[in-house]
């Protein structure tokens, strides 16, 4: 999994001479039925992870051009300075927008449709935006699904500075930490209604830590389903191989078979590679939770204040982070067993499928409900009044 600086390079070269060829596109009429876009903002220590990913899913299941289906990719990856021959993240690259697709006889292909400024900075509000807008005029269509490939930090804000120690250097690399390695990249979770303009049938978040109620809120009324991860994600991320079959050329995506992959894949490996953690959400079922969530917020917010974080059940294996199991928290604030029923009710109602490894590198896991929630700290003031923020504080009250 560990990629070597050989090959580092030659992926960093490769994807800057795709950026070679550009074929304007005029719009498709609309006989287009679902277009399924990956968005890899891969300017990052990610990249040849990234590449690898893009390549598995171009070379798997793909649709043919006149199926109804299209398969497109937003890719943006970092370059290799020629003064220094080295990757340098913030070397400015063109980010391309291509279709990729089969002939009838099995044949790969691809065409790049736009090419755009090498100022981009692709994880911002402004470009995903821009570029899911384009692909909307390129190919209108009843049906829209995205999958987002790069790094993640959950609900933390953007710039956020943490005092943390080091991950341990054993364990395999993760999607862990930042968005991509350059100035003014990174999206707040209370910004992506800016950065999806309009409503997709599922949003998949191949990226650390955002498998938390705090994202998932935040994005109900923008898809209907959403697959996230609790926990970090080794660096290999999905299983880029099989997802196609399972996203196109069919009437409706298996989101539950792309989750559950993801999921046995993992749990057959061995060691420090047997850890995951993946979680897949009815967005459109969620204010039952929101509501159950407030009741018990306003009746046990002292003892959820006062409940030794040592004793909840956590998604973060060391000191990086401030994602406690829902569930647990409410739990360990004491909960009676008619409160319990209730909030498992309307967690059951929302969470279409959770399952987790026994343990995430160091980090024991065990009857997790595969959603993470901020349990409130009183001396992180700047991170309280950027929670207030959020949708999910409004609807709960956690921090007043």
């Amino acid at each position: 999994m560990t990629k070597t600086i050989i090959k580092t390079v030659l992926a960093a070269a490769a994807a800057v001479l795709t950026l070679a060829s550009c074929t304007v596109f005029e719009p498709q009429a609309p006989s287009t039925y679902r277009v399924t876009l990956m968005y890899a903002a891969a300017k990052s220590n990610l990249f040849s992870s990234i590449s690898q990913d893009l390549e598995e899913f171009c070379t798997g299941s793909l649709p043919t051009k006149k199926s109804g289906d299209v398969f497109l990719v937003y890719s943006h990856m970092p370059g290799v300075n020629p003064k220094t021959n080295r990757v340098e993240y913030d070397y400015p690259t063109s980010p391309v927008l291509f279709r990729a697709w089969r002939d009838p006889d099995g044949t790969y292909r691809r065409d790049t449709l736009i090419t755009y400024p090498d100022t981009y900075i692709s994880s911002t509000p402004e470009v995903m935006s821009k570029v899911l807008l384009d692909v909307k005029e390129l190919f209108p269509a009843p049906h829209y699904g995205m999958v987002i490939s790069s790094h993640g930090k959950g609900w933390i804000p953007v710039g956020y500075k943490e005092s943390t120690p080091s991950i341990f250097s054993a364990t395999p690399p993760t999607r862990e930490l930042c968005i991509e390695l350059i100035n003014g990249s990174g999206i707040n979770v209370n910004l992506l209604k800016e950065a999806i303009p309009y409503k997709l049938d599922y949003l998949v978040l191949d990226a650390c830590l955002m498998g938390n109620i705090e994202t998932a809120y935040e994005v109900r009324g923008l898809c209907d389903l959403l697959i996230v991860s609790p926990t970090e994600i080794l660096s290999d991320g999905l299983m880029y191989n099989t997802i196609g079959a399972l996203l196109t050329n069919v009437h409706t995506p298996d989101l539950k078979g792309v989750a559950s992959e993801y999921f046995e894949h993992y749990n057959s490996m061995s060691g420090s590679f047997r850890s995951a953690s993946i979680t897949l959400m009815d967005c459109n079922n969620m204010e039952p939770l929101a509501e159950v969530c407030r009741k018990l917020v306003a009746k046990y917010r002292d003892a959820i204040d006062s409940t030794p974080s040592e004793k909840v059940k956590r998604y973060f294996y060391n000191e990086l982070h401030w994602f406690y199991d829902l569930r647990d928290i409410f739990v360990q604030a004491g909960i009676n067993e008619e409160e319990l029923a209730e909030l498992n009710a309307a967690l059951d109602k929302t969470i279409i499928y959770a399952r987790h490894t026994d343990s995430f590198f160091a980090l024991k896991m065990e009857d997790m409900c595969g959603l993470a929630m901020y349990k409130p700290d009183p001396n992180l003031d700047e991170l309280n009044e950027f929670y207030k923020t959020l949708a999910w504080n409004q609807a709960t009250g956690l921090i007043q």
